[in-house]
């Protein structure tokens, strides 16, 4: 994980904030081998006063990354199918042309003169399907881990006590 993409990812924990929300970054869509799908976040409101909304997030911090991404616009699908709502995350506004490259479906955020994460274009309503058993097994797996694990910049690491 680059160092761009990890102060974004402290952005977005900062705006899905414990224990109101849940982020799980680096969510594959299932468990095993098969499994190809992704998403560099999701994010769940974990009120039912406030909708229990499911958003999936996709990160780019360099234009060239994301015209790689609109090659294979399907790529989010098989996790975004679950999905209440999909935002691209960026960290600069140049990195995408929303208003004519975002998917219709798509909403993107922006980090802000101030440094916030902030919404530049809202994302639609989805109408997501009942989450499956690959998706539960993956959010399982990521629930389930010992307290003593933990993962930094995608590797996992034990804690030695």
């Amino acid at each position: 994980m680059t160092k761009k993409t990890q102060e974004l990812v402290n952005k977005l924990r900062t705006y899905w904030p414990h224990p109101d929300k849940a982020i799980i970054f680096e969510f594959r869509g299932g468990t095993g081998w098969s499994v190809e799908s992704r998403a560099d976040a999701i994010a769940m409101d974990l009120w039912p006063s406030n909708g229990l909304e499911l958003v999936g997030f996709e990160i780019k911090t360099s234009r060239q990354d994301w015209l790689k991404e609109l090659k294979n616009p399907l790529k989010a699908d098989p996790i975004k199918r679950f999905c209440d709502k999909w935002y691209l995350i960026v960290d600069d506004e140049t990195i995408c042309k929303w208003w004519e490259e975002l998917p219709k479906d798509w909403g993107m955020m922006v980090v802000d003169y101030t440094g916030k994460l902030v919404v530049k274009k809202e994302a639609p309503q989805l109408e997501s399907e009942p989450i499956d058993r690959f998706f539960l097994a993956s959010l399982m797996r990521i629930a389930s881990r010992p307290f003593d694990e933990v993962i930094i910049n995608g590797k996992e690491y034990q804690i030695k006590k």
